[in-house]
C-alpha cells in the first residue's frame, strides 16, 4: 500500500511538470520566434547513450519540486522518466513592414549578448538603441560576425544571406549559428535559449543562411493541441490524486480499525 502511494505521488509530480511545460507553451503562443517544449514519458536512457541525445531529461525539475515539498528525492516511475525537447519546427512567417524585423528561413539562431553570456533566439523583432546598435526587445545587443551591429544612416537593407548594407555600403553581416542538436537548447525566458555544455555553437555559412527583412517568425505553438494536452494531463493528475486519497483512507482504516495482536 505504501508502495502504491509512492507511485501515485511520483506520477502526480510528473504530470505537474508536464502541465507546467504546456502552460508555458500556451502563454507564448503569440511570442515571436518561440519554440514549444515537447514532453514524453520513456524508458531511461544512459547519459552516454548517443540515442538519448535528442531527449533532455527534466526529472531533475521534478526532483527539485519533491525536495522543496519535503518528500525527498524520487526515481523513475515504473522505470520510466519524463523527457523534454525543444520543438524546432518552424513557425509561420508574416510580413511586418518594419525594416528592423528579421525572420530566419530554415535553420539557425541569432546570437545575442546578455549579462549572463551568449544567448540564442529566433525572435528577430529588433530595434535600435541610442548608439544605433541593433538590439532585441529587451535591449540585448544582436551580434554580427565582428561583434555588435551598428548601422549608421537611415537607409539600410539586410540581404537574404544576412549581409547588412547602409547608404550603399556593406557594414557587416548578421551572425547566425547552429548546433549539433538544437532540441537540447533550454529556454531562459524572453524567447531566449541557452546552449548546454555539450552543444557548441557553429557559425552558419553565408551560403546556408536565408533571412527575410521586414518579416517575423511566429510561435510554433498550436493553441488547440496544447489546450487539449493540458486537459489530458490535468485529468491524469486528478486520477492519481484520487488513487492517493483512496490509499490514504485505506491505510488509515488499517491502522485504526483492524484488531491489534494481544489487545
Amino acid at each position: 500500500m505504501i508502495r502504491s502511494m509512492g507511485t501515485a505521488q511520483k506520477a502526480m509530480m510528473m504530470e505537474q511538470v508536464r502541465i507546467d511545460a504546456l502552460a508555458n507553451n500556451l502563454a507564448n503562443v503569440n511570442s515571436a520566434g518561440f519554440k514549444q517544449i515537447l514532453t514524453r514519458v520513456a524508458q531511461p536512457v544512459p547519459q552516454d547513450d548517443p540515442a538519448g541525445g535528442a531527449r533532455g531529461r527534466i526529472q531533475a525539475q521534478a526532483n527539485q519540486r519533491a525536495n522543496a515539498g519535503g518528500t525527498g528525492n524520487w526515481g523513475p516511475v515504473s522505470r520510466m522518466d519524463l523527457y523534454h525537447a525543444v520543438d524546432m519546427r518552424p513557425g509561420p512567417i508574416t510580413a511586418t513592414g518594419r525594416e528592423t524585423d528579421v525572420a530566419i528561413m530554415g535553420q539557425g539562431f541569432f546570437e545575442v549578448d546578455t549579462p549572463e553570456g551568449k544567448r540564442y533566439t529566433r525572435d528577430g523583432s529588433f530595434s535600435f538603441n541610442a548608439q544605433h546598435q541593433l538590439t532585441t526587445p529587451e535591449g540585448y545587443l544582436v551580434q554580427g560576425e565582428g561583434g555588435p551591429i551598428t548601422i549608421e544612416g537611415s537607409n539600410f537593407s539586410i540581404a537574404s544571406d544576412g549581409t547588412i548594407s547602409a547608404e550603399g555600403k556593406t557594414t557587416g553581416r548578421l551572425k547566425l549559428v547552429t548546433f549539433p542538436d538544437p532540441t537540447l537548447l533550454e529556454h531562459m525566458g524572453d524567447s531566449l535559449l541557452v546552449a548546454p555544455d555539450t552543444q557548441e555553437p557553429k557559425a552558419l555559412p553565408a551560403e546556408e543562411t536565408v533571412v527575410a527583412q521586414a518579416h517575423l517568425e511566429g510561435s510554433n505553438v498550436n493553441p488547440i493541441d496544447t489546450l487539449v494536452a493540458m486537459i489530458t494531463a490535468q485529468r491524469a493528475f486528478e486520477v492519481q490524486s484520487s488513487v492517493l486519497k483512496t490509499e490514504d483512507e485505506m491505510l488509515n482504516k488499517s491502522v485504526n480499525n483492524l484488531p491489534r495482536v494481544g489487545a
